[in-house]
């Protein structure tokens, strides 16, 4: 018995400094994991289109659902910026109040500053020289100030637009006027003035930026790209002339139908562009973040007159092209099946659909109307991620506590 009893004495004195080790283990590691789950917020400004007093819903959805499945930890708050609704937009409505003011009297200096330059076709330049070389111009405070509204924010979203959308005065050599034609008026320029310049805020501050549709257009014109019609303006529009496209083995869609009215869309006929339809496309290599997505497909639903044509600015990192670039292609090798007219009407070129500038992403489509259908979510988590990724706070490293110090003459 007592040789039984030595040796569990033995072999409790040699375990405790094992239990010790690992309890000690124990405690580091959960006060690394404690501190890497500290949450944090993302504070955002959102641009609606101007005749919008909220943001869309859908994107509110989109990345509070995708924060909260890929990045519980991080918080994304909301804030709108449209001086055209400032009584809508809460605490900063003086402040957008007054940025309404000095963009109004900014319209003048920007035509005066176009009309100089005529045949510039990348009029941002111009109003930056312009700036500074008149400092105490509406058109510099209206700058400062932009710079200034975006200085307490990490994130900054342009949304689609249900107006005209970018004023061509900014892209297109020789427009001069501030009404056009084809509809363009002194709020699209209002509208692009502010946009171009929260996209230099951003750039300025390193915050990240996505655009969707019309948001993505106002990237592609700081970036020095330009729009272009995808089919000629017509009063009223066209007759909803169809293109059909057969999709490969494995596309959860087998057929998709695109139609021009009043836009190129992917809409049923007659649904006066009020509902989604589903069109599957092979989930980006970029948005996959280096995983295996060969089976995994994204919605991307259109709307649109103008689009991301060439030439395609060098500063942009072309992610992936629209589904009708170069068309024509597709009708001669028999994928696509076009009605009678729609090769006359739609014209034939290279288009971008998303892109990365600078700290910006831009997609033409609009992936928040479909969260939830297909693997259209993957966007939203590469978003979140690389949010999260840039902002989440450092993990901080707690040592367990000492032994309790001695008390004197101990």
């Amino acid at each position: 018995m007592l040789a039984v009893w030595v040796f569990a004495c033995m072999l409790r004195s040699m375990m405790r400094p094992f239990l010790l080790s690992l309890s000690l283990a124990l405690l580091f590691t959960s006060a690394i994991s404690a501190a890497g789950e500290e949450s944090f917020q993302i504070n955002t400004v959102v641009i609606p289109s101007r005749n919008h007093t909220r943001m869309q819903p859908e994107i509110f959805y989109a990345f509070r659902t995708a924060a909260k499945e890929f990045t519980p930890d991080m918080k994304i708050n909301f804030t709108l910026f449209n001086p055209f609704q400032a009584k809508f937009t809460g605490k900063t409505k003086e402040s957008q109040t007054e940025l309404l003011q000095l963009l109004e009297a900014s319209v003048p200096e920007v035509v005066a500053v176009k009309k100089a330059h005529p045949e510039d076709d990348y009029l941002l330049d111009d109003l930056h020289a312009y700036m500074e070389s008149h400092p105490d111009s509406s058109l510099a405070q209206t700058y400062n100030g932009i710079y200034a509204f975006m200085e307490p924010f990490q994130f900054l979203i342009i949304e689609s637009s249900d107006t005209y959308g970018a004023h061509p005065m900014f892209y297109k050599a020789g427009v001069t006027e501030i009404d056009t034609p084809d509809g363009a008026n002194e709020m699209d320029i209002i509208e692009t003035v502010y946009g171009l310049f929260f996209i230099d805020a951003a750039f300025a501050q390193d915050k990240m930026v996505w655009g969707t549709c019309h948001g993505s257009q106002i990237g592609y014109i700081h970036a020095g790209g330009h729009l272009g019609r995808l089919f000629d303006f017509k009063d009223g529009g066209y007759d909803d002339v169809e293109l059909k496209i057969s999709k490969g083995a494995g596309c959860p869609i087998p057929e998709e139908t695109w139609r021009i009215g009043k836009h190129l869309y992917t809409q049923d006929k007659g649904s006066d562009y009020k509902d989604y339809k589903i069109v599957a496309y092979e989930v980006p290599e970029e948005f996959a973040e280096g995983r295996d997505v060969s089976d995994k497909y994204i919605n991307k639903d259109f709307q649109h007159s103008l689009a991301l044509v060439e030439p395609i600015p060098e500063t942009i990192e072309v992610i992936s092209y629209h589904p009708l670039s170069n068309y024509a292609e597709r009708v001669s090798s028999g994928e696509a099946e076009a009605s009678e007219h729609f090769s006359d009407v739609l014209k034939d070129q290279r288009i971008v659909d998303a892109y990365k500038y600078n700290n910006m992403i831009g997609t033409q489509y609009h992936p928040q109307y479909t969260y939830d259908d297909l693997d259209t979510y993957i966007f939203f988590e590469y978003l979140v991620d690389q949010l999260h990724d840039r902002y989440a706070p450092a993990p901080k490293v707690q040592l367990p506590a000492g032994p309790p110090a001695k008390a004197a003459g101990q």
